[in-house]
């Protein structure tokens, strides 16, 4: 891989987004430009770590500057951002896919969405860590500080799917909401979040802990009031084991505060035999 010389690099970037609007064009420029800064200094063992996703090993400064040039390009033009999105999307490299979940985040939301919809279909293709996290988070960039009530439709069907990975994704992409300091609506959140509360078990154990103390620092209060009414009102035995096990990572008042509604919700039939 040559040296990055950032003049050179933003030419290059510049001259890829021409392209912008013929996604097969795009993509073969993208090619070469990938191959341009493909690291081939690599070590084997390092190469083994990734197994899921063939990757040109491009340096983080070379990706981000694509994106930078492709921004203002998603702005303007979306419907030609969405078809792009889908483009790199199938070209099934790390890099292409990184690429696809960013842009998808630069899209204004109105057009954005109906490629949202898709998402359960790529994470279920994903593989890749870096790529998932991407896509939860990423690909919901505009969503979330544009049309947050569009994202609570979105992840509501993820929340109270009977399918635990779904569950797990909607927590996933709920966490960046909540680390937002200008969000106040933790009411939406609690009526979407409560399906997934109710049927939490192993499956969900970690991602339940992660949002719930996400929701704790934004108000410890409210979270409290909402866990004693879940418990209180739909105390099953495996929601109860499974929040007595996430209970010691949460703040130390919720702790105590919990542990009288458990006792009282375990003596219930419900939530009994744990």
């Amino acid at each position: 891989m040559p040296a990055i010389d950032l003049a050179r690099l933003k030419t290059q970037a510049a001259r890829l987004s021409d392209q912008f609007g013929q996604p097969e064009a795009f993509m073969r420029a993208l090619t070469e430009f990938l191959e341009f800064y493909t690291n081939h200094t690599m070590r084997a063992s390092q190469v083994a770590r990734r197994l899921s996703l063939p990757t040109y090993h491009t340096p983080t400064p070379v990706l981000r500057q694509v994106e930078r040039e492709l921004a203002p390009l998603a702005d303007a033009r979306p419907l030609e951002g969405v078809a792009l999105v889908t483009s790199l999307w199938k070209s099934g490299w790390l890099e292409t896919r990184l690429l696809a979940a960013r842009l998808l985040g630069m899209i204004p939301p109105a057009q954005a969405i109906p490629a949202l919809t898709r998402l359960p279909d790529w994470l279920v293709q994903s593989t890749d860590k870096a790529v998932r996290q991407a896509l939860l988070t990423d690909a919901f960039a505009r969503l979330r500080r544009e049309n947050a009530d569009a994202l609570f439709l979105l992840l509501e069907d993820w929340l109270k799917s009977p399918r635990s990975s779904f569950q797990v994704w909607g927590m996933q992409a709920l966490i960046p909401l909540l680390h937002d300091p200008d969000f106040e609506n933790l009411p939406a959140v609690f009526r979407i979040l409560r399906p997934a509360v109710e049927m939490a078990g192993p499956a969900t154990q970690m991602d339940l802990q992660a949002c719930l103390a996400a929701l704790s620092r934004v108000s410890a209060t409210e979270t409290t009031v909402f866990l004693h009414a879940v418990v209180q009102e739909s105390p099953s035995a495996m929601m109860l084991r499974t929040l007595r096990r996430i209970l010691p990572a949460l703040p130390a008042e919720l702790q105590s505060s919990l542990r009288e509604a458990f006792r009282t919700a375990a003596s219930s039939p419900q939530g009994k035999g744990r």
